[in-house]
C-alpha cells in the first residue's frame, strides 16, 4: 500500500507555494499548496483577456491520494479540469502527477502571504508557529 504525504508537504516553510501545469495551451491551471493543508485550484485563461476562470478549494488530500474538494464546480468542464488522486511525486516533490496523466504539475514559485485567498501576514505568522510547535 502506497503512503501519501499530507498537502502540507508541498506548501513549503513561509506560507505556500504555486504548482503549474507544464505544457497548457489553452489555459493556466495551477494548484496552491498552503501551511495549513488547504489546498486551491485556479485556472485562468490566456490571451488579451487573462483572468482567473475558476477557482476551487480542497481540504487536503485522503489516505489514497485523492484531493478532497470543497465543493464540486457547477460546470462538467470544470469539473473535469479538476486534478483527482496524486499518482506520483517527481524531483523530490518539485513535479506532481495526477490521475496518471502526462501533464504534470511543476513547482513554481514559493509565497510568504496570499491575503487575496485569506492568508495574511498574521494568519501565515500563526500558522508558522503551530507549525514548528508540532
Amino acid at each position: 500500500m502506497t503512503s501519501y504525504p499530507s498537502a502540507t508537504a508541498f506548501s513549503g516553510a513561509l506560507c505556500g507555494r504555486r504548482y503549474e501545469k507544464e505544457l497548457e495551451t489553452h489555459f493556466r491551471d495551477c494548484l496552491l499548496f498552503y501551511l495549513d493543508g488547504r489546498i486551491r485550484f485556479e485556472r485562468y485563461c490566456y490571451g488579451e483577456a487573462a483572468c482567473l476562470v475558476f477557482s476551487a478549494w480542497a481540504g487536503g488530500f485522503d489516505s489514497s491520494g485523492h484531493i478532497l474538494w470543497d465543493k464540486e464546480p457547477e460546470f462538467e468542464t470544470d469539473q473535469k479540469a479538476l486534478p483527482r488522486c496524486l499518482t506520483d511525486i517527481q524531483e523530490n516533490g518539485n513535479a506532481l502527477q495526477f490521475d496518471g496523466l502526462r501533464k504534470r504539475y511543476v513547482y513554481t514559485e514559493e509565497f510568504d502571504a496570499d491575503p487575496a485567498n485569506g492568508y495574511g501576514r498574521l494568519r501565515v505568522f500563526f500558522l508558522r508557529r503551530k507549525r514548528k510547535g508540532r
